[in-house]
């Protein structure tokens, strides 16, 4: 049975703080992270839950300017559900559902050692518009990458 997507709830809290744990640097406090994404992103945060299990997430934030610009913030997979296809599932959810929101474009960041992670958001279209070095601080460096889904290009590194 496939995973299905669907809108994140209060009662997915512990599982996706567990994932986020498992897939997060150093001293993150993913308990803050969960918590708040929930209800900044209520409407663009997904899981993926198989056999009553989260599996996965995304989150996904609105800028609101002309057009609207979309942001995949977060995007993870459990260890044992990676390369089957999870992943793409959750980038098509997540961009189709900023999409209906009024995103006229999509961006995101990755890690430049991150292969596997850029060829997963390069098969759905997403290009590279910027490298920003310490984007995150000290060893936080980022591609910056774009999909395009109303014809704009804007370079987005902060100065």
């Amino acid at each position: 049975m496939d995973p299905m997507i669907r809108g994140y709830r209060e009662s997915d809290f512990r599982s996706v703080v567990a994932l986020e744990r498992e897939n997060s640097p150093g001293d993150c406090k993913p308990e803050v992270f969960i918590r708040q994404a929930g209800v900044l992103f209520a409407d663009t945060f997904l899981v993926a839950e198989r056999d009553g299990r989260v599996v996965g997430y995304t989150i996904g934030a609105l800028v609101q300017h002309r057009p609207a610009t979309g942001w995949i913030v977060r995007l993870v997979v459990a260890e044992g559900y990676r390369r089957r296809g999870l992943g793409g599932d959750l980038v098509a959810a997540v961009t189709g559902s900023l999409r209906e929101r009024g995103a006229g474009e999509i961006y995101l960041s990755v890690a430049p050692g991150n292969r596997v992670a850029r060829a997963l958001y390069e098969r759905h279209g997403f290009r590279e518009t910027d490298f920003c070095p310490g984007y995150f601080g000290e060893g936080g460096d980022r591609h910056i990458l774009r999909s395009d889904l109303a014809g704009r290009e804007d370079l987005i590194c902060p100065d």
